[in-house]
């Protein structure tokens, strides 16, 4: 029996988004990101969980990455059920880390229900 193939860990970039956001969305009630990916792309999934679930089930917050030249976020969008799938907004053409330190900044203030409650 030939040994079990064991699949390339996932590229420092994708991993790094996971490092970046944790401290920034663990606070609002998210797991840490759990990355995945198929060359050229990858994902960084935060889920949160019951928060913000309209029909029961876990809500996620879903980074989505391509490398074509160098790793870039494609889309990032809070997951729940069919209807409650909200695009969040990001400059597609700016650098990585551009990006997640726009994310950043802007991420509590979108999915924080206090600040919602108190905005």
């Amino acid at each position: 029996m030939p040994p079990p193939v064991v699949p390339p860990p996932p590229p420092s970039e994708i991993v790094g988004i996971a490092t970046f956001l944790d401290p920034v969305l663990v606070p609002l009630g998210f797991a840490p990101g759990q990355v995945g990916f198929n060359a050229p792309n990858g994902q960084v999934i935060f889920c949160r969980g019951l928060i913000d679930s309209v029909d029961g089930g876990c809500v996620d917050l879903v980074i989505d990455v391509e490398s074509s030249t160098k790793w870039h976020i494609t889309d990032v969008r809070y997951w729940g059920f069919t209807s409650d799938r909200w695009h969040m907004e990001f400059d597609k053409d700016a650098a990585l880390p551009e990006q997640l330190v726009h994310l950043s900044q802007t991420l509590p203030a979108v999915l924080d229900p206090q600040r919602q409650a108190h905005g």
